[in-house]
């Protein structure tokens, strides 16, 4: 079989794209699978490391940007359909997967003028608007949420989750748990200042000594971040970026993040209690679409950014940190999880696909 996943752009994207990938390939390492992106994308370290093929074709974004910059999008996914087209004419695919954002669209668009059964992931609750569109064109949608089945036709929707990746679920509980209440935060890879600056004093004004703390910074906030845990007494281990995050959550007993889609996947497939605080410019405000389902199942604490001060933190932290409530918050967030997301969406691609 073989099979075009197109996306990327961003790790939210491509790291539930390489799960299913890697999926397809295990179940038969005949399956030849290419990923189509960009030349500006993240997905192109992310997956020559992985030894995956990636070709680029020629997209932009659409939404927020200015007339004349729409218009050379506009005119750019146009190129992008050409370069599709010319792709599946090489490549003969037998399904096409897009995974999200504005390269997905050419590619299941040129797919489906050939005839080529196609699907879409959709990882947050609120669907972006390339997917929105995608979504009339396509044979399967994949989403994450329950809530997002009415944005798409009721009889192609298949509520699978969102693939995590698969080194996180392979480590998922195989580190030994300290004495100490372990919090994890991080706001993505370049770091979240607002949780940089508060997150700090909010643990310190708890006045508990058996927290420690794995504090993802990025690099403009590094020393800042590590002198404030210094300064108020707290064990942390501060980075500027986690190499192993497998293995930080797997030491993890609560999750300070962001609500990203990769986020909340993981934290509900690992069963991890947590207080999310969304980006606010997220484009459609879906991060706090996403921390609402949780909040709703009683999985995790949602705090607005704007909110989001070492007082109210400390609060929101001092009832959620009790040994009851953290684990009715972790078999909340657990019930949530879809850990065989991949699994289950590498079956529809091979019905699709005709292996099945």
């Amino acid at each position: 079989m073989k099979v075009i996943i197109a996306g990327g752009g961003t790790g939210g994207h491509i790291f539930p794209a390489i799960s299913i990938a890697e999926e397809i390939k295990r179940r038969n390492p005949s399956n030849n699978i290419l990923f189509v992106g960009t030349s500006r994308g993240l997905e192109n370290d992310l997956l020559s490391k992985r030894g995956f093929r990636i070709e680029h074709i020629r997209a932009r974004g659409i939404k927020g940007r200015s007339l004349l910059n729409s218009v050379n999008a506009i005119f750019s996914s146009l190129a992008g359909l050409f370069d599709s087209l010319s792709v599946i004419r090489n490549f003969r695919p037998d399904a096409v997967l897009g995974v999200g954002g504005y390269v997905s669209g050419p590619m299941v668009l040129a797919a489906s003028l050939y005839g080529i059964p196609t699907a879409v992931c959709e990882q947050n609750v609120y669907p972006g608007v390339t997917n929105r569109i995608l979504g009339k064109l396509v044979k399967r949608v994949f989403v994450a949420f329950e809530d997002s089945r009415s944005y798409f036709p009721g009889d192609k929707v298949l509520l699978t989750g969102n693939p995590v990746r698969n080194e996180i679920l392979r480590n998922a509980g195989s580190e030994k748990k300290a004495e100490a209440v372990v919090i994890l935060v991080f706001g993505g890879s370049q770091g979240a200042h607002r949780l940089n600056a508060s997150v700090p004093e909010a643990l310190a004004e708890l006045g508990r000594e058996d927290i420690s703390v794995i504090h993802q910074t990025g690099l403009k906030d590094y020393d800042y971040v590590k002198n404030l845990y210094q300064k108020f007494g707290i064990k942390a281990r501060v980075l500027t970026f986690i190499e192993d995050m497998a293995g930080a959550y797997a030491g993890a007993d609560f999750v300070i993040g962001r609500a990203g889609a990769g986020t909340v996947s993981e934290i509900t497939a690992l069963g991890k209690p947590s207080l999310l605080v969304p980006y606010p410019h997220a484009a459609n405000n879906h991060q706090m679409e996403n921390a609402r389902v949780l909040e709703r199942a009683g999985a995790a604490i949602v705090i607005e950014d704007k909110e989001a001060t070492p007082e109210n933190l400390s609060r929101a932290l001092t009832g959620a940190l009790g040994k009851d409530k953290l684990n009715s918050m972790a078999s909340a967030a657990a019930a949530l999880g879809k850990p065989g997301a991949a699994g289950a969406i590498a079956d529809e691609i091979s019905k699709l696909g005709g292996e099945i």
